[in-house]
């Protein structure tokens, strides 16, 4: 029986849950998902379906959520929640719950299942993760059972959700400073990883279960695409057949090459003191050099660096840089040059000197900042 329903939300509690959780924390929870986050996403994304005929979404909190990481791995992170497709695939959803479920994580003060959960934790946290897979959810409404294509492509999928997170945080501002942190911060920590190495990252992730850097990397990309393109483009996206790559160049009318390569550049000259970067190449929404020297004073120790991407310097003819790149990131090189120095030229190579295969199509991107 559900404990809190609403005009779209119905939330259940695995009977076995550890810790009970009280009626009044229930219905706040309801009204978040009923009276904010539900008409934020649907009108930001698209909708949902209702193949179980109930007309709402169920949120199943139940601690076979919390049982996804076992004790010994909590120190790296948990599983909050998932919303899982099988539910409502044409071909599976029978085999599982054939419905509209976002499953969460139980109260757990003591641990007994896995990490350490309070009854205050799961109401602060549940939220975010809700506006998070329901992001998820949508997207594969549209894409798989609207119009009977492929679901998206994981790291554009994953960077919509985290955008949907940060959207969620700025529907409290300016009232509260402290809701919207409480829903952006992951995102800005997370894209803090990313820019600490960001030639060691892919954006071009198959799933959505990368590391947290990638994540970091697919909402900074999808941060910077609606700065350049405008709020409507994640529907545009999501209300689409298309996916990755080709579904991005449909929308925004420019080669995906071409967007990366920008996004590349913006990740250190958008807000770089000294110079003006062109409209292309900034964000608008998020100063991150601000937001991460803020960081850097407050936590020194999760934050070490006032702003995480340090490229490597060098001089014009001494640049020697050996690595990996991945697939849609780079690696960053800081080239000074002294007036009427000589000219010089670059060389890419593959390994032990030999040339770079043609299906590999690295690409080399200069600004100027001085």
């Amino acid at each position: 029986m559900a404990r809190a329903v609403g005009t779209h939300i119905a939330v259940y509690v695995d009977t076995l849950a550890p810790s009970p959780i009280d009626s009044a924390t229930l219905s706040a929870l309801q009204q978040v998902f009923d009276s904010r986050l539900y008409p934020l996403d649907t009108a930001t994304f698209g909708h949902t379906s209702d193949i179980d005929s109930n007309s709402v979404v169920i949120v199943l909190m139940t601690g076979t959520v919390n049982h996804l990481i076992s004790k010994t791995a909590c120190t790296g992170g948990y599983i909050a929640g998932f919303f899982f497709s099988g539910d409502l695939d044409p071909f599976f959803a029978a085999q599982f719950n054939h419905g509209e479920v976002f499953y969460s994580i139980v109260p757990d003060p003591a641990g007994t299942l896995s990490c350490a959960h309070t009854n205050a934790d799961v109401e602060a946290l549940t939220p975010v993760i809700f506006t998070h897979e329901f992001q998820h959810m949508i997207n594969f409404v549209e894409h798989v059972l609207v119009r009977s294509a492929n679901s998206e492509e994981g790291w554009l999928d994953e960077g919509l959700s985290k955008y949907a997170e940060e959207i969620a945080g700025r529907s409290y501002l300016p009232d509260s400073q402290q809701a919207f942190s409480r829903y952006a911060f992951n995102s800005v920590a997370d894209a803090y990883d990313y820019l600490l190495a960001p030639g060691s990252s892919p954006l071009l992730i198959p799933a959505d279960t990368g590391t947290l850097a990638e994540v970091g990397a697919s909402w900074l990309f999808t941060r910077y695409l609606v700065d350049q393109f405008g709020a409507a483009l994640p529907g545009q996206l999501v209300q689409s057949s298309l996916h990755g790559a080709a579904n991005i160049s449909a929308r925004t009318g420019q080669p995906f090459a071409t967007i990366v390569s920008r996004w590349g550049f913006a990740n250190w000259v958008s807000d770089l003191p000294g110079f003006t970067a062109p409209a292309e190449l900034r964000y608008t929404t998020w100063h991150f050099r601000t937001t991460y020297a803020s960081l850097h004073m407050q936590d020194s120790t999760d934050f070490a660096r006032p702003y995480p991407l340090v490229p490597l310097r060098s001089a014009g003819n001494a640049v020697n840089v050996s690595g990996t790149l991945w697939s849609g990131s780079g690696a960053y090189v800081r080239v000074v040059q002294k007036p009427g120095d000589a000219a010089f030229t670059l060389h890419f190579s593959g390994p032990s000197g030999s040339p770079v295969s043609p299906a590999v199509v690295p690409r080399l991107n200069v600004v100027r900042i001085r």
